[in-house]
């Protein structure tokens, strides 16, 4: 049984102006591809029959190109084509796209069903591609096309939890960007986040603050694995879990407890030994609601991880390298398990802040 990418957006610009957005080469060349890519060659000709060949070009300079053959063109109402990508092995499996454009007060709603493939994974890249295309699409409909080597920036100090979670997002959808190493309440920073707190993101003209709002940005604007679960319950508990770290569990194991060796506070330049003690009982019952949730699985909601496993995952890291984390730790084997599956991760590993 193969897998189908459906997705329904409407634009504000007429049909004939959004169906023409796929026929034109400038216009292709505008927005076509993911949040980041440049797309420097476009060949079509759009006619049953005819052929396109389009060349993306990823931030970090790899080529991907994209081929296939017009089945049906019936401006402005509907456009059918083939989709087969093209690398130095040849060309990959043939899949088919269906798009329809609708009338709808002043604007138009583009239906886009993308059939045909042998997997979920192959499926999730994909209606991630074409998610963060299309919202390249509406900017360049209202006269803003992407700019030809746009990079999201990433402003914050790579020792931060929050900074950490946003870039582990990136490596986890495959995403190049830029991190831009800012302090708190910088001018930089100041600029984008009303309150001054890290991380901040830019991507093309989209500025966005809270570490939240940039991960869920990153999860659904670019391709690559979702990283959060597709049922709406699993997707209401991953949101559960998003919350009680932010609310609960960073200010016991973050403020009170790590940054207490950190940066003391009690007499004498000394860690405050009362405030530690009490956020010590507080992780304590944190980490056994954690140890009963994780059960038998490695992530916190279902078989492979979401965003609140990528919160959750730099504070556990910071814990465990102080003085009382690693032992309490240990005591939750659920927790410690989870982690460790965390731990052994390529995003993981790739954003390692440095200990001095």
């Amino acid at each position: 049984m193969s897998e189908n990418v459906s997705i329904t957006r409407t634009f504000a610009a007429p049909r004939e102006q959004v169906f023409n957005a796929f026929m034109r080469k400038e216009a292709l060349q505008g927005w076509f591809g993911p949040e980041g890519f440049s797309v420097p060659a476009v060949v079509v000709d759009p006619r049953p029959g005819g052929t396109y060949r389009i060349e993306m070009h990823s931030p970090e300079g790899s080529v991907h190109i994209v081929t296939g053959e017009y089945r049906e063109v019936r401006p402005p109402e509907k456009l059918v084509f083939t989709w087969r990508w093209l690398d130095g092995s040849g060309l990959g499996p043939e899949t088919l796209v269906t798009l329809t454009f609708a009338a709808r007060d002043g604007g138009t709603e583009l239906t886009l069903t993308h059939s045909g493939f042998a997997t979920a994974e192959a499926r999730d890249a994909h209606q991630g591609g074409w998610a963060s295309s299309f919202v390249s699409l509406a900017e360049t409909l209202a006269g803003r096309p992407k700019p030809a080597a746009a990079r999201p920036t990433l402003l914050g100090d790579a020792r931060s939890t929050y900074t950490r979670s946003a870039r582990m997002a990136f490596h986890e959808k495959g995403i190049s960007y830029t991190l831009d190493p800012q302090p708190p309440h910088s001018e930089a920073i100041n600029a984008i986040h009303p309150f001054g707190k890290m991380p901040a993101l830019r991507s093309g003209e989209l500025r966005l603050f809270e570490t939240s709002a940039i991960m869920r940005y990153v999860d659904e604007a670019f391709p690559g694995p979702p990283l959060m679960p597709e049922s709406p319950a699993d997707r209401a508990r991953a949101e559960q879990w998003i919350s009680a770290v932010n609310c609960y569990f960073y200010d016991a194991m973050a403020i009170r407890y790590v940054l207490q060796y950190i940066f003391p506070k009690g007499a004498g330049g000394k860690p405050d030994r009362a405030t530690i003690d009490q956020a010590l009982a507080d992780m304590k019952r944190y980490f056994g609601v954690l140890d009963a949730t994780y059960g038998s699985r490695n992530f916190l909601v279902g078989e492979r991880p979401s965003l609140a496993d990528l919160l959750l995952a730099p504070i556990i890291f910071y814990v465990s390298k102080m003085p009382e984390g690693g032992k309490l730790l240990a005591s939750f084997p659920n927790v410690n398990r989870g982690h460790s599956a965390i731990a052994q991760r390529d995003s993981f590993k790739a954003t390692l802040p440095p200990m001095n």
